[in-house]
């Protein structure tokens, strides 16, 4: 959560741009369900009902809704939806955080959209993802952001893998594409509700055990565009969230301090020391994660599965299941969508 803090001062005239910034695998499967999804054409802006253009809805919320639709989104058939909606929320912000929003919408030359608000309320952000393969310059489409005098503060154009956020009670517009442009300009629109705090879900305990993992150097270690803490406590978060047991969650919070067949970078850590910190169940499944060869440890046949060093850990049931929703957390914090490492972890 790198860039929370940034994103909860946003300023009324700012809009941020975020280039690259969303997993490469979670972006191009996004980007593909986008061209292959059933548009439905005549969806209007408010402030100019003549104006029409493409539409796909995920979460069936409108502007005045305060409520989570990340329910309606989960239901979804298409479950890349979720895993976005999942990484976005531990990315930038927390799972707390409410989604008011999910749709997309499209544009073709001739089609245009016209300034408006996303809301009348303040502390809720539009994140805009331009789902498009290449763009050029010459195509126009940029996104415009207006400050109070009606001057534009900011113009985005619609670059791949590209995430813009502002404040959702700004005046924006999407400009038109040229006539040179004969497809369609894609956009995910994501609407959220931002807590006031970044850590008002972290209980004291949990929070003096990120603590302990900041003073081992997890902050200094890169870890998917980010850094390990940020990774650990996402993970954390999800597993929570999903109302898994306590030591499953404390696991998950420790699941790569030992080093993995993943990521080989260690931290100077040794099992009795996060034993009588974290528990011995926690501590040993944070340990077995790490040592486990995985992916391919999730389609072998226990009780016996294949570790890292090229022998074998036998591994009870109980922890054998727990060890698979730590995965699960793990690959959904990250976006990732690899079939060769959810395979199995469905049963």
């Amino acid at each position: 959560m790198l860039l929370s803090k940034e994103l909860l001062n946003l300023s009324a005239d700012r809009a941020l741009v975020y280039d690259n910034i969303v997993p490469r695998e979670l972006y191009q499967e996004l980007l593909q369900t986008s061209l292959d999804l059933e548009w439905q054409f005549g969806w209007r802006t408010m402030s100019n009902p003549n104006m029409r253009y493409w539409h796909h809805e995920v979460g069936y919320g409108l502007k005045e809704n305060i409520d989570d639709i990340s329910e309606q989104v989960e239901k979804h058939p298409l479950r890349v939806f979720t895993l976005y909606q999942t990484w976005l929320k531990n990315y930038f912000l927390s799972p707390e955080a409410k989604v008011l929003r999910f749709y997309l919408n499209a544009h073709t030359y001739g089609t245009e959209g016209w300034p408006h608000t996303d809301s009348d309320r303040s502390g809720e952000l539009t994140t805009v993802l331009y789902l498009n393969q290449q763009w050029r310059p010459e195509w126009g489409g940029e996104t415009v952001v207006f400050d109070e005098a009606g001057n534009i503060a900011s113009s985005t154009m619609p670059a791949p893998n590209r995430l813009l956020v502002f404040p959702s009670d700004r005046l924006h517009a999407p400009r038109p594409v040229s006539k040179a442009f004969d497809d369609l300009r894609i956009v995910l629109v994501v609407k959220l509700a931002v807590a006031h705090t970044l850590d008002h879900d972290i209980p004291e305990s949990e929070r003096a055990h990120l603590n302990f993992l900041a003073g081992a150097g997890s902050a200094d270690i890169a870890h998917s565009g980010r850094d390990l803490l940020t990774h650990l406590l996402g993970t954390w978060r999800i597993l929570r969230q999903r109302g898994a047991d306590p030591d499953v969650c404390l696991a998950g919070m420790f699941h790569s301090v030992y080093g993995t067949s993943v990521m080989r970078c260690t931290l100077p850590l040794d099992r009795l020391t996060i034993r009588s910190r974290i528990g011995e169940r926690a501590e040993r499944l944070a340990w077995l994660f790490c040592m486990l060869d995985r992916p391919a440890c999730w389609t072998a046949t226990g009780p016996d599965f294949p570790a890292k060093n090229g022998q074998r850990l036998l591994v009870d049931l109980q922890d054998w299941r727990d060890l698979r929703v730590i995965e699960q957390a793990n690959l959904d914090e990250q976006g990732i969508l690899s079939n060769s490492r959810l395979n199995g972890l469905s049963n």
